[in-house]
């Protein structure tokens, strides 16, 4: 294509583009003056679109603060009944009694209790088995294994489990129950009709299902110790406490000062007293002589943020390897109840398939066990050995004269004064190699030297056993005292102690039992 024709192409271009540029210049002022309105016409909607949206919002939040307000009156209503029928209650005769049972393992703390209410003529105890939920478990569950375990022990019992969970309590209002025990303190692990603010229409007791808290508790916004001072045992009616030394715990650091714990002794420490030994791991009929016998305990809080003594996760491996090299000593596994559902949350260390494999490999050894939502006082008695991480076995173990290995995983909340003292009974580790060799040495009859230790601990912490005739006299005291079958008790006030610690009423109420006194001491009265 030549010079001029290439000229003329783009003079022709140039010429179209100026006709364009003039048809914009003239036509450009009506597109903007329409463009204007359309935009002003938008920012009028928007701003009443805002005008309604915070009318709406305005008004929702009315709404909200109405609930709100209903809702505290309701809550303030619905006390404000449960204190009438309080007050209506323990008329009849014999004192209806119901007890909550949502974890097997720790029936002990009641079984006694029951027997000797179903064998006087003034407490007509009921049992009842219900569902739980701990964490990573698939909500509610578990009410089968509790209504298994107290039909082996031959106790008679209703099973709240089935339909809605809110009959539950329509149920139990229909039952008409003087006194209510609960398990525990914890709302979270049980249905929520089954909480605390729900049960006050009747006065709640408690037996903790643990002897006796050892550390200092992780603080939540509302209590600083909530091993004395949850919801459920501020609204308690009484609360039972193994002794002084918690006693003292609830009056420093309870809403109440105590004023509701009595100190009885606990029913698990005399149950397992009396336990007679059966092991779980059976012997093949041509061995020659008894294995060793080595118990593992393992708590559930392997995850961080509570107490955080938990140690399966870092234990695990190393005892599977134990028990496989070892044939001629016998181990039982016995994982805290709230462990096995554990690896399902997002917070284990340990995931679901993991730990299912590994109880797969323990089971399959010839010399191992796994003993959980179960009597496991027997075992205890016909072991040789304890190896765990905590908690209540580093007290309960001392019972048995023997020796308690440790395996203190780092960073776990502190001992209190209570856990301080136990742990002079217990040989700590930090490594499953050194709760191997030391427990090895026992296995082979050499003397635990912390066993006059041990002891003093029991003596001290425990003291002697009838702690449920204890509880049945507290009961009936606090009892006549409702009815006014009983003289008033003088008026008392509370005192402080030289620490500047609120001391409890210094009423026979809370008097140290006699067996839990010291020989060289006089009588107390807390």
């Amino acid at each position: 294509m030549g010079v001029r024709k290439r000229s003329e192409i783009l003079r022709a271009r140039i010429g179209t583009l100026r006709a364009l540029l003039r048809w914009a210049a003239k036509d450009l002022p009506h597109r903007m003056e329409a463009l204007d309105r359309q935009l002003t016409a938008i920012d009028a909607e928007l701003h009443a679109t805002r005008d309604d949206v915070g009318a709406v919002q305005s008004r929702l939040d009315r709404v909200v603060e109405t609930v709100v307000e209903s809702r505290e009156g309701v809550v303030e209503l619905r006390d404000s009944v449960h204190v009438t029928a309080r007050r209506t209650a323990l008329r009849r005769r014999p004192t209806r009694v119901l007890f909550l049972v949502h974890v097997i393992g720790a029936w002990d703390s009641y079984h006694a209790l029951v027997q000797k209410m179903a064998a006087a003529d003034d407490f007509e105890p009921i049992v009842a088995s219900i569902p739980r939920r701990f964490p990573g478990s698939d909500g509610l569950g578990s009410e089968e294994d509790v209504h298994r375990g107290l039909s082996d022990r031959g106790v008679a019992h209703l099973r709240f489990s089935d339909g809605d969970p809110r009959d539950l309590l329509r149920l139990i209002k229909a039952i008409e129950p003087d006194v209510i025990f609960r398990q525990s303190q914890w709302d979270a692990d049980i249905p929520d009709e089954l909480g605390t603010e729900r049960l006050g229409f009747a006065r709640t007791c408690l037996v903790p299902y643990e002897t006796m808290n050892i550390v200092v508790n992780v603080p939540n916004p509302r209590t600083s110790n909530t091993a004395v001072d949850s919801d459920y045992h501020r609204s308690a009616w009484l609360v039972f406490c193994t002794n002084v030394m918690m006693l003292d715990t609830a009056v420093r650091d309870g809403a109440r000062a105590g004023a509701q714990f009595r100190v009885v002794g606990h029913p698990k420490a005399d149950h397992l007293r009396a336990a007679r030994p059966s092991w779980p791991v059976h012997t093949p009929e041509e061995a020659a002589g008894r294995p060793g016998r080595v118990v593992w305990s393992a708590h559930h809080s392997i995850a961080q943020g509570w107490t955080d003594f938990g140690a399966f996760h870092l234990m695990s491996e190393d005892m599977l390897a134990w028990a496989a090299q070892r044939s001629d000593v016998q181990f039982v596994f016995m994982p805290h109840p709230a462990l096995l559902p554990f690896p399902g949350s997002d917070a284990s260390p340990v995931s679901r398939s993991d730990f299912d494999a590994w109880m797969e490999k323990w089971a399959a050894l010839p010399n191992t066990a796994v003993l959980s939502e179960a009597d496991y006082g027997p075992a205890l008695a016909a072991s040789d050995v304890m190896v765990t991480d905590g908690l209540s076995m580093l007290v309960e173990y001392q019972l048995f004269d023997k020796p308690v290995i440790f395996f203190e995983r780092d960073g776990h909340r502190p001992f209190n004064a209570i856990g301080e003292q136990v742990a002079t009974g217990v040989h700590t580790v930090h490594t499953v190699d050194d709760a191997r060799g030391l427990a090895e040495k026992f296995l082979a009859g050499e003397p635990d030297p912390l066993r006059p230790r041990q002891r003093d601990n029991v003596q001290r912490l425990f003291g002697s056993g009838d702690s449920t005739e204890r509880i049945l006299a507290a009961l009936r005291r606090e009892i006549a005292l409702e009815r006014g079958d009983a003289p008033a008790e003088p008026a008392v006030r509370h005192g402080r102690r030289s620490s500047g610690r609120q001391e409890p009423a210094r009423t026979v109420r809370t008097r140290r039992p006699s067996a839990l006194e010291r020989k060289d001491e006089a009588p107390v009265r807390d």
